[in-house]
């Protein structure tokens, strides 16, 4: 994650090892926000009703400046802590991890725990297809005929789009420009009588 661009999930991704009889089943995948996540969650209880142990790790945001983990029950810091290194270490957000632990009787410690958690998160991640996203602004630009198309040609010399215009007694361009050169833009036409109205992502 870094600058306009960050890489997220496409699809899910699943994995699972055992360890000492235990299993543990891990599924990786995208979410919007939070309440996605919980939905995906209730459906994974539900697919292995008699599970014991549902740990967690999701990121979110752009810059991935919003992240939790949880242990479900186990030990404190073995479980969700490794799941949300492992999304962290594959550069990730917007993504969410849960793996179901199927105990089979033999207790694995604290750094067993940590390595098994961490591994089938890592697998699971591993497994899903990722996809590399712009964060780009919306920006509704007002300007005279004469400043038109110099206007135009600099939103797609900035890497942005013209998403539609309307033209009456001023044309109107809706455009949609990546993050890092939202400022330079409207710098290079401040002073050339361009009015800019930013707009509310849908």
């Amino acid at each position: 994650m870094s600058g306009d661009r960050y890489l997220t999930l496409a699809g899910e991704g699943h994995g699972q090892l055992r360890e000492k009889a235990s299993r543990f089943i891990a599924v990786a995948f995208p979410v919007r926000d939070e309440g996605s996540f919980h939905a995906r969650m209730e459906a994974y209880v539900k697919e292995h009703r008699g599970a014991r142990h549902f740990c967690y790790a999701w990121v979110m945001g752009d810059a991935g400046e919003r992240h939790r983990a949880h242990d479900a029950g186990e030990p404190s810091g073995t479980a969700g802590k490794p799941i949300l290194t492992r999304i962290q270490a594959a550069g990730l957000t917007w993504c969410g991890v849960i793996v179901v632990r199927w105990f089979g009787g033999t207790l694995l410690g604290k750094g067993g725990l940590v390595r098994a958690y961490g591994e089938a998160a890592h697998l699971a991640i591993d497994a899903a297809p990722k996809a590399e996203h712009i964060v780009t602004d919306t920006l509704l630009l007002r300007c005279g005929y004469d400043q038109l198309e110099p206007l135009r040609a600099a939103v797609i010399a900035h890497g942005g789009e013209v998403v539609s215009g309307d033209y009456g007694e001023r044309c109107e361009l809706l455009v949609r420009v990546p993050r890092s050169a939202t400022s330079t833009l409207l710098s290079e036409h401040a002073m050339r009588a361009v009015t800019v109205v930013p707009q509310e992502e849908k």
